[in-house]
């Protein structure tokens, strides 16, 4: 093919022709590139016997990206590794955004590739250098900005639907402790609840007048606690329990209204980062004390983690296929994992594989992609959390991304990008029982509680399918917005959230209806997110803003959005702890406490 042919392949983003020509400059100097395009994005491995300068290598694709006018890409990730080592040596996000370079793919002496500087040497060292997956980024936090603590408290504390607390409470108090206190006797020594419950309340509001810090909105909601419950004991028989149940009332109000209101904003603190030998696709939480971090490709591991943030394991994806019931496929193979998803118990990890590797595979797979290209068929995969190892693998469709488990074990749901349908895993026979057509490029499933209906994200499209998993018939929510690739759906069945890769926006759907009731814009290309236990809050990570931003789903209002390492793209909600893990590609998972 001649390199005019391959230049136009390139530019019509055939991510083979980018790597060729790549490869007629770099292999002169021992340097192998290959390269994938995930989701709009370029992904480029760049192999050597010794490491590689990482700015002149970025500089050096920078220039030849920006020749191609490859304006569609918005970033591009690189890799760096040594051959025959599985980690990678850097990995760095390059920004296409606002690239004003203009040289194509050349090797000048302007752009050395080792560190020395020499255009045409390999690092003189025969060892690789310490392995640095990336320098983290100095993490920006907005600061919480509070107001007057007694304008707040009064504005949301003393309107006449709270029940004006402070006036109340301390005229209450006051009354209380003006009645001429009776004859000591055993029956009035007894502690009386209304009392102790309207002293409380006092000494509330004067916590939250003088609250500043999240610890001070803590206490505060305690001091609530505490008012609610001494409330609750003032029996049927006391002669003010008709006011005392207005009261509870009132301090049930004011607590909802410190919690959602103050706490809320104070938002995620981080706690820690986590790095040295990952480059997470995704991060999930087991339900059961354990983290699975599933790693790009080409590092072809998962590592998991404890609540400790402590690496317990690392999980080699390699599988001798024959072993499990595929004799076509002879020896051993690799995979690539993209997602997982647990069984209820968190016994029982599912994690898809965007490709196989090794005989019988030409791992050729790509996200620009259709059923007509005939891609290879890939392999989830069971691992069981107590051993920590593959006991199993299950064929599924081309290029498998997200998985979802059914609340009654039944099923795993895998969907497959370039095959444009679903499989359907029986959990009990280990085996795909049912593949469902959706549409180009289905990513996102979420499940309801019943196990009756799956509802996913066909990411090629503006709207979700509804899959019946008793008959497996498929209805449509129209019209949600451009791109939805992310699911989660609230506790109570009442809402489902989507992320709109394409629109920048996170929308809110009342499943009643199937209507979309609001959306609220998050960044740029909002990708994953989780939700919280109770389900009041979203976690949305967006890719090319390097930022995770915390929505109130109540009125789809951004109450926080937190800098992270560049190229956020999974995110987990651990209920326990009130944490949430977001795992960045460029080679770190942080962790926030919220």
């Amino acid at each position: 093919m001649t390199q005019s042919n391959l230049i136009q392949l390139a530019q019509a983003g055939d991510a083979n022709a980018i790597a060729a020509l790549m490869n007629s400059a770099l292999q002169a100097i021992g340097v192998t590139a290959r390269a994938v395009i995930r989701e709009g994005d370029l992904h480029i491995l760049l192999e050597s016997e010794h490491a590689l300068a990482e700015s002149s290598c970025i500089e050096f694709i920078q220039r030849g990206i920006t020749r191609l006018g490859l304006a569609w890409l918005s970033s591009a990730i690189v890799y760096s590794r040594v051959r025959g080592q599985q980690v990678p040596v850097w990995v760095q996000k390059i920004d296409l955004g606002n690239s004003e370079l203009a040289n194509p793919f050349v090797l000048s002496p302007e752009v050395p590739l080792d560190v020395e500087g020499a255009i045409l040497r390999r690092l003189p060292s025969s060892a690789p250098r310490r392995v640095r997956l990336f320098d983290l980024l100095l993490l920006g936090f907005p600061l919480l900005v509070v107001f007057s603590s007694i304008q707040i408290w009064g504005r949301y504390l003393s309107s006449t639907t709270s029940g004006a607390v402070s006036s109340t409470a301390s005229s209450e108090l006051s009354k209380s402790q003006s009645t001429t206190s009776p004859p000591k006797t055993q029956e009035s020594a007894k502690p009386d609840p209304y009392h102790l419950a309207i002293n409380q309340a006092s000494k509330a509001v004067k916590q939250g007048e003088q609250a500043k810090t999240r610890q001070d909105w803590r206490k505060a909601a305690e001091e609530w606690w505490q008012a609610i419950a001494l409330m609750k004991k003032v029996p049927a028989a006391h002669p003010k329990y008709a006011i005392a149940q207005q009261k509870l009332a009132q301090y049930e109000r004011n607590l909802e209204i410190v919690a959602k209101d103050r706490l809320s904003l104070a938002g995620m603190e981080l706690k820690k980062v986590i790095s040295g030998g990952v480059s997470p696709k995704s991060v999930v939480y087991s339900g059961d004390d354990l983290f699975f971090a599933q790693n790009m490709m080409y590092s072809h591991t998962i590592t998991v983690y404890d609540r400790e943030y402590r690496l317990v394991k690392t999980i080699s994806d390699t599988v001798k296929l024959s072993d499990f019931g595929y004799p076509q496929y002879p020896g051993s193979h690799k995979g690539a994992p993209v997602e997982a998803a647990f069984s209820q118990d968190g016994q029982i990890a599912w994690v898809s594989n965007y490709q196989m590797y090794g005989a019988g595979f030409n791992s050729s797979a790509d996200d620009d992609c259709s059923p007509s290209g005939n891609n290879d068929p890939s392999f989830l995969y069971r691992i069981s959390t107590g051993a920590l190892k593959i006991d199993h693998v299950v064929q599924v469709g081309s290029v498998p991304k997200f998985v979802a488990t059914t609340p009654n074990n039944r099923y795993v749901l895998v969907s497959n990008w370039c095959s444009w349908d679903l499989s359907v895993v029986d959990t009990q026979k280990n085996k795909e029982v049912r593949r469902i057509q959706l549409g180009p490029y289905p990513r996102g499933i979420a499940v309801d509680a019943k196990s009756e209906k799956a509802y996913v994200a066909v990411m090629g499209s503006y709207d979700i399918a509804v899959v019946n998993l008793k008959n497996f018939s498929v209805k449509w929510l129209q019209g949600v917005g451009h791109s939805p690739r992310h699911l989660n759906i609230d506790p109570n069945g009442k809402y489902l959230y989507t992320t709109l890769n394409g629109e920048g926006q996170v929308a809110k759907i009342d499943l009643s209806t199937g209507k979309v009731v609001r959306k609220v814009a998050t960044g740029n290309a909002p990708r994953s997110m989780a939700i919280s236990g109770d389900g009041q809050f979203l976690y949305v990570v967006n890719y090319n803003s390097d930022t995770v931003s915390k929505v109130r789903t109540r009125d789809m209002r951004v109450v926080q959005t937190a800098s992270v390492n560049p190229a956020p793209i999974g995110v987990t909600y651990d209920s326990k702890t009130n944490q949430v893990w977001v795992a960045c590609y460029s080679g770190s998972i942080l962790v926030f406490q919220d």
